[in-house]
Formats: C-alpha cells, sequence, structure tokens
C-alpha cells in the first residue's frame, strides 16, 4: 500500500506551476548577475553595488548557487510526486540564508540596501518554508511518494 499515491488536489498543481515559474526567475537572475560584465552590472545594479561585487564571499555566491538550484530541482521533484523533493528544499532554504548572510551582516552591503531589498530577501525566506510545510503536507497525505 505504500506505493499507492493519493490523488494531488488541484491547488498541488497551481503551487507546483507558480514555485516552477519562480524558481526558473530565481535561476536566471544567479545566471545573470554570475556571467554579466561589469559594465552590465554597474548598469542593472548601479555603480555602488558594482563597487563591492568583488567582496562578495565565494561562500555566499554558492549558497545563492544552491538556493536557487536546489530549489528548481526540488519544484521538479514536487511536480513529479517524488518525496525526494524535500531534501532540496531544505538546502534551498539554507542556501538561501547563507546566500544573504553578506547582506545582513556586512556593512559594505547592508548600507546599500533599501527596504524593497530587505521585503524580497523576506519573501524568500518565507517562500522556502512555506514550500517545505506544503511538501511535507503532501508527503504526509501520500501525494509524494
Amino acid at each position: 500500500m505504500d506505493n499507492v499515491k493519493m490523488k494531488a488536489p488541484w491547488w498541488f498543481w497551481v503551487i507546483g506551476v507558480l514555485y516552477l515559474l519562480w524558481n526558473l526567475v530565481g535561476c536566471s537572475m544567479y545566471l545573470t548577475e554570475q556571467f554579466m560584465g561589469d559594465a552590465a552590472y554597474g548598469e542593472m545594479f548601479g555603480a555602488e553595488m558594482l563597487a563591492v561585487r568583488d567582496f562578495v564571499p565565494a561562500w555566499a555566491t554558492a549558497g545563492y548557487a544552491i538556493g536557487v538550484w536546489g530549489g528548481l530541482v526540488g519544484i521538479i521533484l514536487f511536480l513529479l510526486r517524488k518525496r525526494l523533493c524535500l531534501p532540496f528544499f531544505y538546502a534551498s532554504f539554507i542556501g538561501a540564508v547563507i546566500g544573504h548572510l553578506p547582506s545582513l551582516l556586512d556593512t559594505r552591503f547592508s548600507e546599500l540596501l533599501g527596504f524593497g531589498d530587505y521585503i524580497l530577501m523576506a519573501i524568500i525566506f518565507t517562500e522556502c518554508l512555506l514550500i517545505i510545510w506544503i511538501a511535507r503536507k503532501m508527503r504526509a497525505r501520500g501525494v509524494l511518494t
């Protein structure tokens, strides 16, 4: 009986597709930020952010990568109704926290951030925790196997 999947509610698919789109945006932002030249970076984020770009620690960039790519793999597994999505969601949340630590702890970065930047961080952390909660509920109901 453990191999029998329960029917997923309609909102499971809506949430899954919305999270997939959210994660695709995150991955595209990661790739854009990592591969754009200094001129384009300065144009997009401003001269002040360009000036501190080289001070972003490698561990924060790794956290950012784990956050977005872990979330993408997780949501694909979620849509495939695999319980293996949960470790990827946990890794994504931890990666998001690690990726944002310089913005929260290093004044070179925090002085450049505005209220909207902190709101975006709160949204990112909240959506990570929300998809973990949803996935755990779906696993408990037998939707994820």
